[in-house]
């Protein structure tokens, strides 16, 4: 009885495990702008606060990952999950890149003549955010608990618009130096990727809005079963995202990002369906002998 009574808990403390990372990320993002020595764009106080920031976003990632997932393998789905976990994301996913975003373009004005128009970066970064809500809100209404209905998204996931948004802040401040291309170099393309912050924020709020179709790589390809060699696969890459997080991360979200608008333009262009291609996580010997999926 102990056991059954605990397990419907889970998802929602997972949910809310996101949702307090959404709040503590943005508690660090107000700190990094009030701690600012005023020592130029990658002043250390800032820096500190501004990846402690980022490092909650990308937990928060990992708890909503998990949340959806536990739910549904323990049968816990419900109405009152999915409005929690909407809830959550706007605040993890929508508040908290859209406010980073805008901190970190106004603080990078400080040495090196950033034009700074408040009112236009406040309505780009809000582009960003409504895209999010509204995003969340079809996603949660359109939605059915059917695991396959989670096998693609419409439009781009929040989570991984928040992943962009994050991981460029990263790269920024953290992962410039360690991509081999020289120091002028990486610092000159942190300056461009800190430039174009809040014009990449509104782009993605369009993104999060679209129909472009993107894949949810966690149910294609880390199902309950997959083969030995797509396990080592994943396996190998989120060692190498671990490793090189610096910058590794903002290279795979921006494939993954950019990756969706060439598939789409593609099935434009040929006609041919956008995913058609990709295998299912059932299809690698994971089907019993009367062909149903375990």
């Amino acid at each position: 009885m102990a056991a059954r009574s605990i397990i419907p808990v889970l998802p929602t403390i997972m949910t809310l495990g996101n949702l307090v990372c959404g709040f503590m990320a943005m508690a660090k993002t107000v700190d990094a702008l009030t701690s600012s020595t005023g020592a130029g764009p990658l002043d250390p106080a800032f820096t500190e606060k501004i990846l402690q920031a980022a490092g909650l976003v990308l937990l928060g990632m990992i708890f909503d990952a998990l949340d959806g997932r536990v739910a549904r393998l323990t049968n816990n789905t419900s109405p009152f999950g999915a409005q929690v976990d909407s809830l959550a994301d706007a605040v993890t996913f929508g508040v908290t890149p859209a406010l980073m975003a805008k901190v970190v373009y106004e603080h990078g004005k400080i040495g090196l003549e950033q034009p700074f128009m408040p009112k236009v970066i406040s309505a780009l970064c809000a582009l960003y955010l409504i895209g999010a809500v509204l995003r969340l809100a079809r996603f949660t209404a359109q939605t059915d608990d059917d695991e396959a209905s989670h096998h693609t998204f419409e439009g781009l996931p929040s989570p991984a618009a928040a992943g962009l948004i994050v991981a460029a802040v990263i790269f920024i401040f953290d992962g410039r130096t360690e991509i081999g291309l020289g120091t002028e170099t990486a610092d000159a393309l942190a300056v461009l990727i800190l430039r174009s912050l809040p014009f990449v924020a509104a782009l993605t709020g369009l993104l999060m809005v679209s129909r472009v179709p993107y894949v949810h790589v966690v149910q294609r390809y880390v199902g309950r079963h997959m083969r030995a060699s797509r396990f080592v696969n994943v396996v190998l890459i989120v060692a190498g995202m671990l490793v090189f997080h610096e910058w590794s991360l903002f290279l795979v979200i921006v494939l993954y990002v950019g990756g969706g608008l060439v598939l789409a333009l593609r099935s434009r262009i040929t006609g041919r369906p956008v995913l058609e291609d990709l295998p299912e996580p059932w299809r690698d010997d994971d089907i019993d002998p009367e062909g149903k999926h375990p």
